[in-house]
């Protein structure tokens, strides 16, 4: 095949940016990123909230390729984690490639022509021999149905699309939900409003966050020692990877890490209700661990107050819970998450046959590796079904796949191919192995979390190390796709 094998990418987050990258230095030079933002960088650009932060430490949030020494501290903030992203389109020559403020609507197979057309927002097409799905696992804001017993006359907002415009000094502000979110953005309210309501509608696990600024002196042996930095991300990847038992009910990891937790809570509360109130009835690992050292100790502070009753309705100036407490409030913010298990957002992809995606997966999403399903060739994802790691870094994962791709499309060049479809007997076995693995882990506990797809199918996790995945998807298995050259009848 020619060098002239074109690559639409769709999202211009960590994934895409990494498929990009690793495209150009495979030789590949027709390819294009679309993104319906204004610059890269993803969930990074588009999640702005007073406190965001990575949970995962800097020098392990970043690409093996690219290792950043001027992180300013272990746990990085939402600034200068752009800044890295846009540091990386920069340097490694990706602005030709990007297509941004363009919102990718549609894709099809189009069988004629054996190239997918991709439709935008405006109605422009464009049309690729692969097409890739960079958008991401969060990509469509959960808002809770909150019914207007009156016109509500203040401001209500998801986390993920921050108003700044609204004034927050002196304010009186709901927070809804107790995940990661919350307990990165209720502290940084607390510092300004006049009063903050923690509406919950379970507590969740808190385990500490000692986060602190890197000194001026282990700066400067990371950006002058280059084995520094190359020692340093490995290192925390692999204490990483031994955290992976906390996914295995009853484990001795999670138990410890429950007993952390606990202890947290002992230490930051003293008031014995409000102990009670903020212990979860859940299993450790169920939901999606939260890191915070300062979140407890905000929620004990005289202007917040913890309502264990989630939100039902909204009147003129005051937010109701189902237990019927009724409090003013002027601000309400939604930290309700994501429709995590509902893979690939707005985004409609018609493959062979005329057949959906959502169609496929009406009964839930899955993958070949979390990136191909039969019936839809050359088309491939990036953070798909089952690849939400439970004890590392997402970008680790994101890296892995990316270099799949890349090793497949490789081998469609050198074979002089135009077609590559995954087979049915390969994503069988695929799905079948991970819900084996799935078996014991506490994500099959009865606990209510955004891991799961209406048939109770755990569809966003990886049930195994990501060591695990690195080991599955660091060769290009040729058996388990099937091919076509130019103009010619499949194998």
């Amino acid at each position: 095949m020619s060098a002239d094998l074109s690559v639409g990418i769709i999202g211009a987050g960590p994934g895409g940016l990494a498929l990009g990258i690793l495209l150009a230095r495979a030789g590949f030079r027709d390819f294009t990123i679309f993104d319906r933002e204004d610059d890269v960088g993803g969930t990074w650009r588009i999640n702005t909230y007073p406190g965001l932060a990575c949970d995962v430490k800097s020098h392990l949030y970043s690409y093996s390729f690219d290792l950043n020494a001027h992180w300013s501290r272990l746990w990085s903030a939402q600034p200068e984690i752009l800044e890295y992203f846009e540091r990386c389109a920069d340097k490694h020559g990706l602005r030709p490639h990007l297509k941004l403020r363009t919102e990718i609507r549609s894709a099809r197979w189009e069988e004629d022509t054996q190239r997918w057309c991709l439709t935008a927002a405006d109605g422009q097409r464009h049309r690729f021999n692969v097409v890739v799905s960079a958008v991401g696992l969060f990509t469509r804001p959960l808002l809770p149905d909150l019914v207007e017993e009156e016109p509500f006359t203040g401001t209500v907002m998801h986390s993920s699309r921050w108003d700044h415009s609204i004034p927050l000094e002196g304010a009186r502000i709901a927070v809804l939900g107790t995940g990661s979110t919350a307990s990165q953005l209720l502290p940084e309210l607390t510092k300004v409003a006049a009063k903050v309501y923690s509406v919950q509608r379970s507590p969740t696990w808190i385990l500490p966050k000692p986060d602190r600024h890197y000194t001026r002196r282990e700066r400067w042996v990371f950006a002058h020692v280059p084995l520094a930095k190359k020692l340093s991300r490995p290192r925390l990847w692999l204490r990483s990877e031994a955290n992976i038992a906390v996914i295995e009910h009853g484990s001795e990891k999670t138990q410890d890490f429950t007993a952390i937790a606990l202890g947290l809570l002992e230490q930051s509360v003293a008031d014995e209700e409000l102990r009670r109130k903020l212990t979860p009835d859940h299993p450790m690992g169920c939901k999606r661990l939260v890191f915070s050292s300062d979140y407890l100790p905000a929620l004990t502070r005289p202007n917040v107050e913890v309502l264990d009753s989630p939100a039902r309705c909204l009147r003129a100036r005051s937010l109701v819970t189902e237990d019927g407490t009724e409090r003013d409030v002027d601000v309400v913010v939604c930290a309700t998450g994501y429709a995590a298990a509902d893979y690939l957002g707005e985004l409609d992809v018609c493959g062979e046959g005329g057949a959906t995606l959502r169609e496929v997966w009406r009964d839930g999403a899955h993958a070949y590796l979390g990136m191909a399903v039969p019936g839809f060739p050359n088309f491939f994802m990036l953070y798909g079904p089952n690849t939400n790691v439970g004890s590392n870094s997402v970008i680790f994962m994101l890296e892995a796949q990316a270099r799949y791709i890349v090793r497949a499309l490789k081998y469609l060049r050198r074979k002089n191919k135009r077609y590559i479809a995954v087979g049915p007997a390969a994503l069988g076995e695929f799905v079948a192995k991970v819900d084996r693995w799935m078996v014991g882990t506490v994500w099959t506990t009865q606990c209510s979390n955004y891991f799961r797809a209406a048939n109770g199918r755990v569809v966003t996790q990886w049930p195994r190390s990501a060591r695990t995945f690195w080991g599955m998807t660091r060769r290009f298995k040729p058996a388990d796709f099937s091919f076509r050259a130019p103009d010619k009848p499949s194998r």
